[in-house]
């Protein structure tokens, strides 16, 4: 009887030793999302981040093309080219929050709405990418709370400026027949 209590105690402690190698281990599916965004009718930077599963992180700031003289802008606008680190918990919080929305199954467009922020979204997850083009207003609330962690993250890590150029993924994809909308003019009002 002694052996038996012996052995089943050594088996449930062999288990639990096992089980807690695994602990605090998150497996991650997405390996890197990447989320531009684009002026508006106010005080909107168009911005491009990237963050990838190696924890790497790179920002790039515009200037904004359209600021009204009466609004504030609240917080911090970078302008230019940055890069830095994220820690292993930030980007476990970013995966589960892209689970929460069930990124897989999220509509490629959401444009209802117009005079907005537009925004275009790379989640890359095994062999695939998940490649949505969105209007600010037109994203459901929980949807919209996601990719603004990821947008406005930039004021929350330590990053450096960087003197080169980055060569974003979602530049390399975009069609060659899209609008560069940077070298359109519009003429001085009257004229």
């Amino acid at each position: 009887m002694k052996n038996h209590i012996l052995f089943l105690l050594f088996t449930i402690l062999s288990l639990l030793s096992v089980c807690s190698c695994n602990y605090g281990k998150r497996y991650n599916e997405i390996t890197k999302i990447e989320i531009a965004t684009g002026s508006c009718f106010g005080p909107c930077q168009p911005t491009i981040t990237s963050i990838d599963s190696s924890l790497k992180y790179y920002f790039f700031g515009d200037n904004i093309p359209f600021e009204l003289k009466s609004n504030t802008v609240k917080g911090i606008k970078l302008v230019g080219h940055y890069s830095g680190k994220v820690s292993k918990e930030f980007w476990d919080t970013l995966n589960i929050k892209m689970e929460s929305i069930n990124y897989k199954n999220l509509d490629t467009s959401y444009n209802h709405s117009i005079d907005d922020q537009s925004l275009e979204v790379f989640i890359h997850y095994g062999d695939k990418i998940k490649h949505i083009r969105a209007q600010s207003g037109s994203l459901p609330d929980n949807v919209a709370n996601v990719f603004y962690y990821v947008i406005y993250s930039y004021k929350t890590i330590k990053l450096k400026p960087i003197k080169d150029t980055i060569r974003f993924e979602s530049e390399a994809q975009r069609p060659v027949h899209m609008l560069n909308v940077k070298k359109i003019k519009f003429p001085p009002n009257g004229k």
